[in-house]
């Protein structure tokens, strides 16, 4: 069996309070793109996961299905970004064997794995996600014309820049924004007027290098460029697909993408 595991963008992403449980609460609208990884599952007596050393979740998902497999983990997803990937490998996972699991028993899996896993788990192209991030709203006639440039960076810890954010003081006005202006984009200067990341000063602070990356992207025309989640993966928001293919050209292991 083979499956293929979307990245992600935060085109949004709000910091709330903590809650009771220790996470913070979160808002944030979430973008799918056609990067991918891509796992082969194979039946097996005891799991192993190949091609990925370091994994951690697609273990984990295996483990609370109570299933084992072999899998080829085929990693195009840079691992550490800000770009799901391990999250969207363990929600390929929770599909492909979900036998005979309700959608409710799954989704309860998913947010014991990991934050981002329900919404990779939920299929939505575009999702407005709130609580933990973990409850989905699927967002179907969010525009997709646009495009993204892309710019790699890995190894910066998603606790490690939690710890470095402050709550965003505006949090609720801002969440209530957000609510209001999601509903009426249209064009890619819409999405652009969207984009913020209440993270990405603490990213920034900690790999400052990324502030090159940021700047060369919209110093190639971005309409709006950030950092994804806790980074530190930078990305700019392009018109169509051909300006951001010329704009990737000039920029170092950039690559492009187009909403999923």
């Amino acid at each position: 069996m083979r499956v293929r595991a979307p990245a992600k963008l935060n085109l949004c992403l709000r910091l709330g309070p903590l809650r009771p449980d220790g996470y913070h609460r979160v808002t944030t609208l979430v973008q799918a793109i056609d990067v991918y990884d891509e796992l082969e599952l194979e039946p097996a007596a005891e799991t192993a996961v190949e091609g990925f050393a370091e994994d951690t979740l697609v273990t984990a998902a295996l483990e609370a299905l109570g299933e084992t497999r072999r899998v080829h983990l085929e990693k195009r997803i840079p691992v550490a970004a800000g770009l799901g990937g391990g999250s969207s490998d363990a929600a390929a996972v929770l599909r492909a064997l979900r036998g005979e699991r309700s959608p409710n028993e799954l989704h309860e899996l998913a947010r014991a794995i990991g934050t981002d896993v329900p919404f990779f788990l939920s299929g939505a192209e575009t999702g407005f996600c709130t609580g933990r991030g973990d409850r989905v709203q699927a967002l179907p006639d969010f525009p997709r014309g646009h495009a993204f440039v892309v710019v790699p960076a890995a190894g910066l810890s998603t606790a490690d820049v939690y710890s470095a954010s402050e709550p965003n003081p505006a949090f609720r006005a801002d969440e209530g924004e957000l609510i209001r202006r999601m509903h009426t984009v249209r064009r890619a200067a819409d999405v652009a007027a969207l984009m913020a990341n209440d993270l990405e000063a603490a990213a920034l602070r900690l790999r400052p290098e990324v502030a090159g990356a940021l700047e060369q992207l919209r110093g190639a025309g971005a309409l709006a460029a950030q950092v994804s989640g806790s980074g530190p993966a930078a990305f700019g928001l392009f018109e169509h697909r051909d300006a951001a293919n010329a704009a990737a050209t000039g920029i170092k292991g950039a690559l492009t993408a187009s909403p999923v």
